[in-house]
């Protein structure tokens, strides 16, 4: 039995828990829990959970998290002896979780919604910190977030919220560091532009 863990209880962790192990502790717990230790098992989910379902409930929506999140954390532990500390855990398990999400999204063959893009549409500010407060306007942006494309969701998720650089989004999408640039450039058009449609204005 792999541990699991509420959503509501993950959704209450203000802070994911670091890792202050060293490479032979942390060989150690993998080896163990890759052979069904259930402490070592804990250990680790406790390790990655947090960050892990954050991204998921950001790409694939609130309704679906948590069966993306059991699929995940199956995935995780079965694939987990292939770990080989070419990049940190944390890394791994969170790229993993990205690609779990738009899996997802594309074995449900969800239609997503096309928006035509407006012409000499007026700057909008995408802010997230200072201009996106009000409870409305955080109700607009969460469905203009859905009417974008998981992978568009997940890059501005990592840059916007988690606030990782170039280097970090290109590691856990599995693409050149010189794309990232591109694809920010137009996740960000896009929801803009869904912003606009929706009738959000800065």
């Amino acid at each position: 039995m792999i541990p699991t863990e509420s959503s509501n209880e993950m959704n209450g962790k203000a802070e994911d828990r670091a890792s202050p192990l060293t490479k032979e502790e942390l060989t150690l717990w993998i080896s163990r829990a890759s052979n069904g230790h259930r402490e070592s098992q804990k250990h680790i989910y406790e390790l990655l959970a947090a960050r892990c379902y954050r991204v998921i409930r950001k790409i694939v929506g609130d309704s679906h998290a948590d069966d993306v999140m059991q699929d995940f954390v199956i995935h995780l532990f079965s694939r987990l002896s292939q770990f080989r500390f070419e990049s940190t855990l944390e890394t791994w398990a969170h790229r993993m979780a990205v690609n779990q999400s738009l899996q997802y999204l594309r074995k449900m063959k969800r239609e997503e919604q096309r928006i035509q893009k407006v012409a000499e549409a007026g700057e909008v500010s995408l802010d997230f910190n200072q201009k996106i407060q009000a409870d409305e306007d955080i109700e607009v942006l969460e469905l203009a977030m859905q009417q974008i494309t998981g992978e568009q969701r997940a890059i501005l998720h990592m840059k916007e919220v988690e606030g990782l650089g170039y280097s970090a989004i290109a590691s856990v999408l599995g693409i050149p560091e010189g794309t990232v640039g591109s694809r920010l450039n137009k996740a960000r058009n896009e929801l803009r532009t869904s912003l606009i449609h929706l009738g959000w204005e800065a």
